[in-house]
C-alpha cells in the first residue's frame, strides 16, 4: 500500500506538470500575442514567477480540494482514479487546443471517484453523496460562471478607466478603484484570513501601475504619441504577466497540494485502523489544525485552539494567538504581541513552553431519526483522545473547558456554530510545497503553443494596453478568490479578462463562436472528468 501511495504523488506531480504546460497559455498568451516577448522568453518568464508564488501563496485553495470528499471515507485508489482520469482531460484538451480548466478536471476526477467508491461500497444506502463534501464541490461549481464573469468585469473597468483621455479623471478612478480593492481586502482579512502580505502585494501592484501612469504624464505631458504610450503599455505588460503567473502558481499548485495531503490523510487513516503495512515515515506525516467558525454581533469570528502542555505543572491551552487559559484554576492569561504572559508572578514565553495543538477526523455514516448523516469525530493527534463527537465535547478530556462558551447545557456546539478542520504551511511536509511548485514551473517552461494561439488572437485581437489590463484583472481576481479558499480556473479568469477588454472596443469584437465552442469545454469538463474517474476506479477494481 506504501508503493500506491508514492504511485500515486508521483502521478500527481505529473499532473502538476500537465497543468503547467496546459496552461502556460494563461501566464503568456497576451504577452506572447503583443510582440512583448518571444514565445520563449514568456515561458521563461512566467515559469520564474509561478514559483515565486511560493513565499505568497497559504493553502487556502489546498484544503477545499482536500475536503472535496471525506477522507475518512475513502481510499487511495479513489485519488489514483481521480488524477488518472484529470490527467488524461488535460492532454486530450490540451491537443484539440482547448484551454479547459484543470481545477475542475481535478474535483470532476476526484469526485467521480469517490462516487464509484460509494457505489461499490455496499451502495448509495450505505454511504452515498455523503462522501462528498457538498459546500466544497458546490464552490468551485458556481465559479465556473463567476470566475470569467469576475475577471471580464474587472477587466472591463480597468480598460475603460485606461483609455479615458483625461488625465485627473483617469488618477483618479484608477486610485479610487485602487483603494476600494486593498481596503476590501484589509477589512475582510480576519474573516477569510487573508495573508498580510497578500494585501501589500495587490496594493504594489496597483501602486506602480499609478506610479508609471503618472511619471508618463510628467515626462511625456503633451509630447504624447500613439507609438509612445504603446512602448509603455508593453513595459507595463511585464508587470501585470508577472502578477499573473504569481496568481496561477499559486492557484494551482495548491490544488495538487491538496490532492498529495489527502492521499496522506487517507494512509494515515488507514494505519490506524491497521489496514497498511508499512508505517509512514514522518517526512509524509500531514498534521491539521482546527477552529471553531461562529457569527456574533453580525461579524464572523473564529476560536482557535492553537497550543497546550504544562507550564509549572499544570495545564495550559493558548487560543487566538492572545488568550491563554489556566485550566487547573478556570483563568484567562493575556498574551501580549511577543508572545509572553505572566504565570504565577514570572515572564513566560508560551510559544516555547506549549506545543503545536494537532488533530485528525475521521467521518461515517450514521443513522439518526431515520436518516443516514455524516458524524464527524475529531482526535487529539498526540494521544488519540477524543475532542469532540458529532459535535459534541468529549467532557474527559482535560481540555474541554476552554470551549463552555461554545457549547449548550448538552456539551453541543451552539447552533450555527461549525467545526472547521484544515492544514497548514506548518503541518504540512514542506517537499510537497517544493515540489509541487517546481513541477508547475518546469511545466510552464514546457509551454503549451496550440492554447497560446487560441487564447492571444482568436477570441478577440489583443492590443499591449488591453494586454495590461486583461492580466491586470487576471491577477486580482487570482489573489484575493485563492484566499478566500476557492479553487477558481485560471483558464477561466484570463479567458474572462480577455472578453471583458474585448467588449470595450464593441461586442462584435469579440469573436463569439470560438467562445461559445470553449464555453461548452468547461461545462462539459466536471462531468466528464466524473465518468472517466468513475470508469478508471471500475477499471483499477477489476486488476488489482
Amino acid at each position: 500500500m506504501f508503493a500506491l501511495l508514492i504511485t500515486v504523488i508521483v502521478i500527481a506531480i505529473l499532473f502538476d506538470l500537465v497543468n503547467g504546460f496546459h496552461d502556460a497559455a494563461n501566464s503568456i498568451a497576451t504577452v506572447v500575442s503583443t510582440k512583448v516577448l518571444t514565445p520563449f522568453q514568456a515561458v521563461v518568464w512566467a515559469g520564474l514567477f509561478n514559483v515565486v508564488a511560493i513565499f505568497i501563496f497559504d493553502l487556502s485553495v489546498g484544503n477545499t480540494i482536500a475536503k472535496t470528499v471525506n477522507t475518512s471515507a475513502i481510499d487511495l485508489w479513489v485519488i489514483l482514479a481521480g488524477l488518472l482520469a484529470a490527467t488524461a482531460w488535460n492532454l486530450f484538451t490540451w491537443a484539440l487546443g482547448l484551454p479547459s480548466s484543470s481545477s475542475h478536471t481535478l474535483i470532476g476526477g476526484f469526485a467521480g471517484a469517490a462516487m464509484a467508491y460509494a457505489a461499490n461500497d455496499g451502495g448509495f444506502g450505505a454511504l452515498g453523496f455523503g462522501v462528498l463534501k457538498t459546500e466544497e464541490v458546490l464552490k468551485p461549481l458556481l465559479f465556473i460562471f463567476l470566475a470569467p464573469v469576475i475577471g471580464g468585469l474587472i477587466a472591463f473597468i480597468i480598460a475603460l478607466v485606461t483609455i479615458q483621455r483625461n488625465f485627473i479623471k483617469k488618477m483618479f478612478f484608477a486610485a479610487l478603484l485602487s483603494f476600494i480593492t486593498v481596503f476590501a481586502s484589509w477589512f475582510y482579512k480576519d474573516v477569510f484570513e487573508i495573508k498580510i502580505q497578500m494585501i501589500w502585494i495587490i496594493g504594489i501592484v496597483l501602486g506602480l501601475f499609478l506610479i508609471v501612469y503618472i511619471i508618463y504624464q510628467l515626462v511625456y505631458g503633451k509630447r504624447q504619441s500613439a507609438l509612445r504610450e504603446s512602448s509603455m503599455y508593453k513595459k507595463l505588460q511585464l508587470l501585470s504577466s508577472a502578477a499573473f503567473s504569481i496568481g496561477h502558481g499559486g492557484a494551482d499548485s495548491q490544488k495538487v497540494i491538496g490532492i498529495i495531503c489527502a492521499a496522506l490523510l487517507v494512509y494515515s487513516n488507514m494505519e490506524r485502523e491497521g489496514k497498511v503495512d508499512v508505517a509512514l515515515p514522518d517526512s509524509f506525516k500531514v498534521a491539521e489544525i482546527f477552529q471553531i467558525k461562529y457569527e456574533e454581533d453580525g461579524n464572523v469570528k473564529k476560536f482557535k485552539p492553537q497550543r497546550y502542555g504544562e507550564i509549572n505543572g499544570r495545564p495550559f491551552m493558548l487560543c487566538n494567538d492572545t488568550k491563554l487559559f489556566d485550566i487547573s484554576k478556570g483563568e484567562k492569561i493575556k498574551v501580549d504581541d511577543s508572545d509572553m504572559a505572566i504565570v504565577d508572578g514570572k515572564e513566560v514565553d508560551v510559544k516555547e513552553v506549549l506545543v503545536p495543538f494537532e488533530i485528525y477526523s475521521k467521518t461515517k455514516r450514521v443513522e439518526k431519526d431515520g436518516k443516514m448523516k455524516d458524524e464527524t469525530s475529531i482526535y487529539d493527534l498526540s494521544n488519540d483522545s477524543l475532542v469532540f463527537k458529532g459535535g459534541k465535547i468529549n467532557k474527559n478530556w482535560i481540555y474541554a473547558s476552554v470551549f463552555k462558551d461554545f457549547l449548550d447545557e448538552k456539551g453541543k456546539l451552539k447552533e450555527s456554530y461549525k467545526i472547521e478542520s484544515k492544514f497548514t504551511r506548518e503541518t504540512t511536509p514542506y517537499w510537497v510545497v517544493l515540489a509541487c511548485y517546481l513541477a508547475i514551473g518546469i511545466g510552464t517552461l514546457m509551454g503549451g503553443w496550440k492554447i497560446v494561439k487560441t487564447m492571444g488572437t482568436k477570441i478577440t485581437k489583443v492590443t499591449p494596453l488591453e494586454g495590461v489590463c486583461a492580466e491586470t484583472a487576471g491577477a486580482l481576481t487570482l489573489f484575493t478568490v485563492s484566499q478566500f479558499g476557492i479553487p477558481v480556473s485560471t483558464t477561466h479568469t484570463i479567458t474572462g479578462s480577455i472578453i471583458g477588454v474585448g467588449a470595450t472596443k464593441r461586442l462584435s469584437a469579440v469573436r463569439w463562436g470560438v467562445t461559445i465552442n470553449l464555453l461548452w469545454a468547461w461545462i462539459l469538463t466536471i462531468p466528464v472528468s466524473a465518468i472517466l474517474a468513475a470508469a478508471f476506479y471500475h477499471i483499477i477494481l477489476l486488476v488489482k
